[in-house]
């Protein structure tokens, strides 16, 4: 009998040292990765459950049980982000454009008003200049 407690002693010892060793290669693993893929995984804890996720994802409640946002429906979300995010900029686009095209009817009809100008401007100086070389008889 003692030796059987013995056994199972040295076994649940090194049984929490793996899983202590494990679980910091785990956390180093994640915070590799994190750095690899250039996301920031945080700590969140949900009715006492932890989890190691990326910091806008989700934690759902799924017929009772409690686990992050399905990969599929996360990458989901992450590209109608995105989407929305490039319709903004494309709006913005737009908008701006819309304003150079305005901008560039005015200076294009101030142009042609200061050709016009310029032309009877010249017209008038080479009346004057036509007058002048005239002789009077």
């Amino acid at each position: 009998m003692k030796k059987a407690a013995g056994v199972l002693l040295l076994f649940m010892f090194f049984f929490g040292v793996a899983r202590v060793v494990f679980s910091v290669e785990e956390f180093s693993s994640n915070a590799g990765e994190s750095a690899a893929y250039n996301v920031t995984r945080v700590q969140k804890v949900v009715d006492g459950h932890v989890f190691w996720v990326e910091e806008d994802r989700p934690i759902e409640k799924v017929a009772g049980l409690y686990r992050p946002m399905d990969m599929d429906a996360y990458i989901q979300l992450k590209f109608s982000k995105l989407q929305q995010q490039l319709n903004d900029l494309a709006n913005k686009t737009k908008a701006r454009m819309d304003d150079l095209e305005k901008r560039i009817v005015n200076l294009t009809k101030k142009v042609d008003q200061l050709e016009k100008k310029q032309d009877a401007w010249i017209k008038s100086v080479q009346n004057i200049a036509n007058i002048s070389n005239t002789t009077i008889p």
